[in-house]
């Protein structure tokens, strides 16, 4: 507590004033939105610049700053200890290490202010072009300070530990706290301007779009409804409910202390940009979600996959612009995607390997893409990926790529399938997805033309018994003689077995006797699972349809045998009252 008043003193040995005691009082009693409403009204009509286009990296052993414009040229760095991920804002980078807290212009990486903060921890910051306001916390203590571009101190604010990341708007400080206030600063006297009560989650205030937000997983927009916010009126927009791997959020709390190493809470995250028009929306119709290797763009309306971007290496932060999308890698690479197709509109590089990541692409302009595949080759490039990290956003992109109605997808699915480096939970989703294709039948045929053959390479069975249900589905005759020779491949499973032998019930015909009767004398008195005992009764019914004198003579044989297995006997006699039952109605 003495480092901490120690650090005040020597703050406001450099200028500032300390702040009525009562700022962030919750005695205070809502006023209607009377106080806020005012303020709107005076300030209502600014407007923020719109940030700077940038990527900051944490680089080296966390003791260097890297950045590079995303309108693209040089990459700048600076040499200094950052315990805390730095803040873009409007257009400055604001970090903090080695007990300082710094400030540099984004374009260039040039120091513009530095200030001995001792053990505080910075939270976040906002800058409109003149003062930067900057939340910090210690173990004891907590202070808003706001700082003129020389580097003084124009305002100290003592603070609660639930302070979260301010902003700054039309000359005032907009300072979160408590998770449901908005605490507005006047600079020039210390009191509070206005206060907003939300009736939300709120531990964030930010400029985008030339408006002023507030909010953590929904956004609540400072216009003229903001007055109603504690009555639940004020201009409020969410992320539309989307199933996503890792159930990322679109912000981290601002009262917390994010670290310059990335974690996978960085990898899995949600992004979205908000407008400033009427009504309030997500520009582009697009939310994002990133996961390890992947970044995902959705329909704001539908929530249906947009595209899919699959990186090389983990994404280690992400930005949503008004026309595009830019990712950020652990390689140093910066990646800007067209927000509505996924095409890349060009890579920018940090200039080597970087530890975390910030990026701000707030008036970032759409430029020529290159044309991006189809939807179904996105993802089936992602779904090849075999990093174990991968399986949970895999296996919703192949939930995905199940709706389309493309060929090309039963191609995806049966090599995903057959492909023994193919983690088994895709594996298995890929085999539900098979059974359920209508389309793509020259696909599984080419792959029930394979068996298992370790000196050709074919080190899995294709899938088939979903590839069998589909073809009946399909009523894919040419598919008969293909599933017939796979009732006597010792490689496939049973529940293969079981499934071929069920489609041929209807695919097969005559040609397909001779395979049936061979299967049926051999495991009619010896099948050991359910799978083949099923197999067994199926060949029975199919040559009691079409295996002539000759199918029925042998059905009637293994039903006198008393070496038959009770299990099978049984079904296969009501299987045979059943075909002699629909032969008599005809």
């Amino acid at each position: 507590m003495r480092k901490a008043a120690l650090i005040a003193v020597m703050v406001l040995a450099c200028g500032g004033g300390q702040t009525h005691a009562n700022l962030f009082s919750t005695n205070w009693q809502d006023d209607g939105g009377s106080s806020i409403a005012a303020l709107q009204q005076k300030i209502g009509a600014a407007r923020a610049a719109i940030g700077a286009d940038v990527a900051v990296g944490v680089a080296g052993n966390s003791d260097k700053l890297v950045g590079v414009s995303l309108a693209g040229g040089a990459p700048w760095s600076f040499a200094h200890a950052i315990d805390v991920r730095p803040t873009i804002t409007g257009s400055v980078v604001v970090a903090e290490g080695g007990g300082e807290l710094f400030c540099l212009d984004a374009a260039s990486g040039r120091k513009l202010w530095g200030r001995d903060v001792g053990s505080l921890a910075m939270r976040g910051a906002g800058d409109d072009g003149k003062v930067t306001v900057v939340s910090l916390k210690g173990a004891q203590t907590a202070l808003v300070l706001a700082i003129s571009r020389d580097g003084a101190v124009v305002r100290q604010v003592d603070a609660p530990d639930t302070v979260g990341v301010p902003a700054m708007f039309g000359g005032y400080a907009f300072v979160p706290w408590s998770y449901q206030y908005v605490s507005v600063l006047d600079l020039s006297s210390g009191d509070e301007a206005g206060r907003v009560l939300a009736r939300g989650k709120v531990s964030h205030a930010f400029t985008a779009s030339g408006a002023l937000f507030f909010g953590e997983q929904d956004l609540f927009r400072f216009d003229e409804r903001i007055k109603d916010a504690s009555r639940n009126h004020a201009t409020r927009i969410s992320l539309p409910q989307r199933e996503l791997p890792g159930t990322p959020s679109l912000m981290a709390s601002g009262e917390d202390k994010i670290g310059p190493v990335a974690t996978a809470l960085d990898k899995t995250r949600m992004y979205a940009h908000p407008s400033s028009g009427e009504p309030i929306a997500f520009d582009a119709q697009r939310f994002y979600g990133t996961y390890f290797r992947l970044a995902m763009a959705f329909d704001t309306h539908s929530t249906k996959l947009a595209w899919v971007y699959s990186g090389k290496v983990e994404l280690l932060s992400a930005a949503a612009g008004p026309s595009s999308f830019v990712v950020c890698n652990e390689d140093g690479s910066v990646v800007i995607l067209d927000a509505r197709t996924g095409g890349m509109e060009r890579e920018l590089s940090l200039g080597g390997p970087i530890k975390s990541c910030v990026v701000q692409a707030d008036g970032l302009a759409a430029q020529t893409a290159q044309p991006a595949p189809p939807l179904a080759q996105q993802i089936a490039v992602a779904l090849t990926n075999r990093d174990s990290e991968m399986i949970s956003g895999q296996r919703l992109l192949l939930r995905e790529i199940a709706t389309l109605d493309d060929e090309a997808v039963t191609k995806t699915l049966v090599d995903l399938a057959s492909n023994p480096l193919t983690a088994p939970l895709l594996i298995a989703d890929a085999r539900v997805a098979l059974a359920a294709r209508r389309s793509g039948a020259k696909y599984m045929l080419d792959a029930l033309a394979l068996h298992y053959d370790f000196l050709h390479d074919v080190l899995l069975t294709p899938p088939v018994g979903p590839m069998a249900q589909a073809l009946a589905a399909m009523k894919e005759k040419s598919a008969a003689p293909l599933l017939a020779a796979h009732l006597l491949d010792p490689a496939d499973t049973d529940d293969d077995v079981k499934q071929a032998a069920a489609a041929l019930v209807d695919l097969g015909d005559a040609s397909e006797v001779p395979a049936l009767k061979q299967f049926m004398t051999l495991y009619r008195a010896s099948a050991d699972s359910e799978g083949v005992a099923g197999a067994v009764v199926s060949a029975g019914q199919s040559l009691l349809l079409y295996g002539g004198a000759d199918g029925r003579k042998l059905v009637d044989q293994a039903l006198a045998d008393p070496m038959t297995l009770d299990a099978v006997k049984s079904r296969l006699s009501a299987v045979e009252q059943q075909v002699d039952a629909q032969h008599k109605a005809k």
